[in-house]
């Protein structure tokens, strides 16, 4: 099996955690608290803000493993103009859900995240 290019882990146990060489993001895989659908969760943080986030049934390695393959380095660079500087930031809650915000300094785009982080649906 191919290596995962441009994460190099950091702890197995009691997280699964690796660090991006290029970009400084996080990904974790940890235990969700009880009230979460999926009792692992797995999760890319870049400033601490969760931008991809996935549930698992187990501490299933290999598939966290396979999904940073195929993520070997966190985008977020704004879709209006060549900046590769956008800013993670503001948030709006809902209850235990957080909608994360992403913003261009250059050109002012703004969007909210696609990944909301909080208890899962059942």
């Amino acid at each position: 099996m191919p290596r995962i290019t441009n994460w190099r882990r950091e702890s197995r146990s009691p997280t699964l955690a690796y660090r991006n060489t290029e970009t400084g993001a996080r990904a974790v895989l940890h235990r969700a608290p009880d009230s979460y659908r999926y009792k692992w969760r797995g999760a890319i943080l870049i400033d601490g803000y969760p931008v991809w986030s996935r549930g698992y049934e187990t501490k299933d390695a290999t598939s966290f493993r396979d999904e940073l393959r195929e993520r070997p380095v966190p985008d977020l660079s704004c879709p209006e103009c060549p900046n590769d500087d956008v800013r993670v930031g503001e948030k709006a809650a809902d209850g235990a859900k957080i909608q994360r915000w992403y913003d261009c300094p250059d050109c002012g785009y703004e969007a909210p995240s696609r990944i909301v982080y909080g208890r899962s649906t059942p």
